[in-house]
């Protein structure tokens, strides 16, 4: 059983916000579960993101005019949030095409 399984027996919903777990409804939510979702919180933003039918990757090869290619690793993200960071150190970067 995975870890969204847990809360959704238990009566709860849960969706990532940019790098928040938002949990539903959050007048239900018990001292038990505050603590399961602390301890399984990057369980649940991993299942809950896999299952929002876009693409993850925690590697992004990033171009950058002058400097060539390089490559972004770090926690899985979409394509749009991994340009949107490099644009923040690079504003000329881009992401090729797969």
């Amino acid at each position: 059983m995975g870890a969204i399984d847990y809360l959704r027996q238990h009566g709860f919903n849960a969706k990532v916000a940019g790098n928040r777990l938002v949990v539903s409804p959050r007048s239900k939510l018990t001292p038990d579960v505050r603590q399961y979702i602390k301890l399984h919180r990057l369980e649940l933003l991993a299942e809950v993101a896999a299952n929002d039918g876009e693409t993850r990757r925690a590697a992004w090869d990033i171009l950058i005019p002058g400097y060539g290619s390089r490559r972004m690793i770090g926690q899985p993200c979409t394509r749009d949030e991994a340009l949107k960071y490099a644009r923040g150190i690079w504003p000329c970067a881009d992401i090729p095409a797969d």
